[in-house]
């Protein structure tokens, strides 16, 4: 029965469930606190929709108290430096789609859901020359338009007929396995998804200086609050670089 008790059940089984995912370079045997989040908002997902077809009468989720739930932590949000990028450029990928779509969307921000489906004809000019992109995004269907700096454009495949796929991808879970054999392969001991590549982009174009607004705007975030996340990240990882001058002169 799905009642609160199966639901509470459920978050406390989240708290001490074992990571299957073999990865060599994960911190913890246990899911990670993001992970936990997201595996509650799939499940807040389906109880929800059972309720609009009437399978059950009420969301027991709406019941448990939401500092029981996992919470995200956005310190573990995991991104690529300037000079991690320039490794991967000069590291070979055995999918050259996947290379040029993971550097593409890492000065783009775009998600996977989105890159893996814009066609040339989502491309145009705009009046200085450069490429804009229009496309509705696939996770909140809002229409969007992303302005193309010319090193974006570098990593755009040869252009085919308006309606092709810009990129020709498979599924997110069977290009994960061959980004991280990229990755590897260019010496960065990091846990990276393709997702990684728009925490990339947020930290990349602040660390840049771009107005925390403008990048959100490129984002394509619905609240500025979930940009002010990385803003956060970059702030602390500029602490981190100044702190290694202390003692620098003793």
């Amino acid at each position: 029965m799905i009642d609160e008790k199966f639901v509470s059940g459920f978050v406390d089984y989240l708290k001490t469930a074992k990571n299957q995912n073999l990865n060599k370079n994960r911190e913890s045997d246990y899911l990670a606190q993001n992970t936990q989040n997201k595996l509650c908002s799939k499940l807040n997902t389906v109880l929800k929709k059972a309720v609009r077809e009437k399978i059950i009468s009420e969301n027991p989720l709406d019941y448990i108290d939401r500092k029981d739930l996992p919470k995200t932590d956005p310190a573990t949000r995991e991104y690529l430096t300037v000079e991690e990028l320039k490794k991967l450029i000069d590291t070979d990928c055995k999918n050259e789609h996947v290379k040029r779509a993971f550097l593409f969307c890492c000065l783009t921000g775009l998600r996977f859901s989105d890159v893996s489906n814009i066609r040339w004809q989502n491309f145009s000019l705009n009046n200085s020359g450069a490429y804009e992109l229009r496309f509705r995004m696939q996770k909140n269907k809002k229409d969007i338009v992303i302005q193309i700096s010319n090193e974006a454009t570098k990593w755009l495949p040869e252009k085919g007929e308006p309606t092709d796929k810009v990129f020709k991808l498979s599924k997110n879970e069977a290009v994960n396995p061959i980004l991280s054999e990229w990755v590897e392969a260019a010496g960065i001991n990091k846990d990276i998804t393709f997702h990684c590549s728009r925490h990339t982009a947020a930290t990349l174009n602040l660390s840049l200086g771009v107005p925390v607004a403008v990048v959100s705007k490129l984002m394509g975030h619905s609240k500025i609050a979930t940009t002010e996340i990385y803003a956060k990240i970059v702030d602390k990882a500029q602490r981190a670089a100044v702190d290694k001058q202390d003692g620098l002169f003793d």
